[in-house]
């Protein structure tokens, strides 16, 4: 199984999911590293994270 967020793998029992909720997401569930991961960088970021 691999995090959502970072896109690495995650060891047995090291998983949290969590429920999307809203309208886009609905019925959705997002598996992620237990305690928290930076975002990878190999995925394209959907929106400018700073304004220039």
């Amino acid at each position: 199984m691999r995090c959502d967020r970072c896109d690495r793998p995650i060891a047995a029992g090291q998983d949290e999911r969590v429920p999307m909720p809203g309208a886009s997401g609905a019925g959705v569930t997002l598996v992620l590293h237990r305690g928290g991961c930076q975002v990878s960088r190999t995925h394209p970021v959907s929106y400018p994270q700073e304004r220039r």
